[in-house]
């Protein structure tokens, strides 16, 4: 998938079909990060454009999760739990959840975000209101459990909808406005 800049790697030339098979396909481990984001960015606005068919879309939502992968090899990352949850909060949004779609598993992102924060809520509370005067690294720590929360806000009413607004949940989310 390289290319040169003035090229963009014949990406928006390229079927969804051919992408697709990209992820799965012989050549997926000689893609660079970088060609893994421009399929991103590429997937990202075709699942955002109103004009194209619904099923369209999802697929296109689908093909931006297969490449967050290939973005992040080194596996479940806090900045890949942040971008696949975007991306999947949006299909959820949009085309409303669906368990049998992991793109679109309300109650698996939710747990997904609760899983990653990085630090019990206790801790963060801890933290917050002297985040200014923290080192680099816990101040890091704490704008990433505010980016993973923030993924949730477009799903935040269907959450609440269905019950899954715990305690603890309200408590992060509530949290969250304080957080770097």
């Amino acid at each position: 998938m390289s290319h040169d800049d003035g090229d963009r790697g014949g990406l928006p030339r390229a079927s969804l079909e051919d992408l697709e098979r990209l992820p799965v396909g012989p050549d997926a481990g000689s893609c660079s990060p970088e060609d893994w984001e421009q399929l991103r960015d590429l997937a990202v606005g075709r699942m955002q454009r109103g004009e194209l068919p619904a099923g369209t879309r999802i697929r296109w939502g689908r093909l931006a999760l297969a490449a967050l992968l290939g973005k992040y090899p080194e596996g479940r990352s806090q900045w890949l739990v942040i971008e696949s949850a975007r991306v999947r909060a949006y299909l959820i949004r949009e085309f409303g959840p669906d368990a049998t779609d992991p793109a679109r598993d309300l109650p698996a992102l939710r747990a997904d975000v609760l899983r990653n924060l990085g630090m019990s809520k206790e801790t963060a509370v801890r933290l917050a209101d002297g985040w200014r005067t923290l080192p680099w690294e816990q101040m890091l720590r704490l704008r990433l459990a505010k980016g993973m929360l923030s993924a949730l806000h477009p799903v935040l009413p269907l959450l609440e909808d269905e019950g899954s607004v715990t305690d603890g949940l309200r408590a992060w989310l509530e949290l969250a406005p304080r957080l770097p």
